[in-house]
């Protein structure tokens, strides 16, 4: 384990969180929080990490949302890091025994979506989400664009049919090939297919129409979801009613720190994935008919090979 003494500009962004973290078993931080005491305790690896970056760039934002991001690899790779299942996440060293909930004023704030950003900006931070892992495993995504379609029926009637993103869960991805031969011809799960209806806001007055929608072209995936920047309050009886009734999950989307976005309903699962109505999604559009050729060619060799999938470029490497 790194020590204060021994990090310098080459440590790496784990090394630091780790020396934190561990200095004080127990105590819970956000990546938020994290990413400030970096800025204040390590100021020559920070001025470093700030000339290697894009200009303009607010290096403790940056530093937040790589925390947030590489989250999987380090709880596979530190026994005794724990993260929370909480929004925002908090992270600590060892067994969490009386912490206290702290309350973060460093979070940094949502940026009003009707103001500054498009609905097509929303997608490639879902795939951020979505390839860090919502829940336990990545799901790898693909956009689904509309444009691509035939519309051979008319105008309209495609409408409501499309869904924004789609994705593939590997259920058996840190499995041994051995417990995968075994688990395949046990007829076990391999797989579970996602889809995604995405908005910028959901208000009381559009709430039934986007749930809807969701419900529309997300229900033959085996999860659906709604996926909004912003979530007005005043919905959240209406959206578990529908929830009860249709089970559409709800996720809101963070746009400054995707990875710590949270699913605020979970979507419930469908057994069985509707063939019929992927067969009508794959006949109008050809990104679903992609989509379709990787989920075939996963099955017959397991393989999700990154760069068939929405990788987005926001996604750090390294530790």
């Amino acid at each position: 384990m790194p020590t204060p003494s021994s990090l310098n500009t080459t440590s790496s962004l784990g090394d630091l969180v780790v020396t934190i973290l561990s200095g004080t078993p127990g105590k819970q931080l956000s990546s938020a929080e994290l990413a400030g005491l970096i800025v204040q305790s390590f100021p020559d690896w920070c001025a470093k990490k700030q000339q290697n970056s894009k200009q303009g760039v607010k290096i403790e934002a940056q530093i937040a949302n790589e925390i947030s991001s590489r989250r999987p690899q380090w709880l596979k790779k530190y026994a005794a890091l724990k993260c929370s299942d909480t929004s925002p996440r908090k992270y600590s060293w060892g067994d969490v025994e009386h912490a206290p909930e702290e309350i973060s004023d460093n979070e940094p704030a949502v940026a009003s979506p009707q103001q500054k950003l498009k609905e097509s900006d929303l997608y490639p931070l879902l795939a951020h989400f979505l390839w860090v892992g919502p829940v336990q495993n990545r799901v790898y995504p693909k956009r689904i664009d509309e444009k691509t379609s035939s519309n051979n029926l008319g105008p309209k009637a495609n409408e409501w049919l499309h869904p924004d993103v789609v994705g593939l869960e590997d259920l058996m991805a840190d499995w041994q090939p051995q417990i995968q031969d075994c688990a395949e011809k046990a007829g076990d799960q391999r797989a579970r297919l996602w889809s995604f209806e995405v908005k910028l806001r959901v208000s009381r007055s559009s709430v039934r129409r986007d749930y809807f929608q969701a419900v529309s072209n997300s229900s033959w995936a085996n999860f659906g979801y709604l996926v909004a920047a912003e979530i007005d309050p005043d919905t959240d009886a209406e959206l578990m009613m529908l929830h009860g009734l249709h089970g559409i999950g709800l996720i809101e989307l963070n746009v400054e720190n995707p990875a710590e976005s949270a699913i605020r309903i979970p979507a419930r699962e469908r057994d069985a994935v509707d063939w019929a109505t992927s067969n009508r999604l794959a006949k109008e559009n050809k990104d679903f008919r992609q989509f379709a050729k990787l989920v075939a060619s996963f099955y017959k060799t397991r393989d999700t090979s990154e760069k068939e999938w929405d990788k987005p470029a926001s996604i750090p490497e390294g530790d």
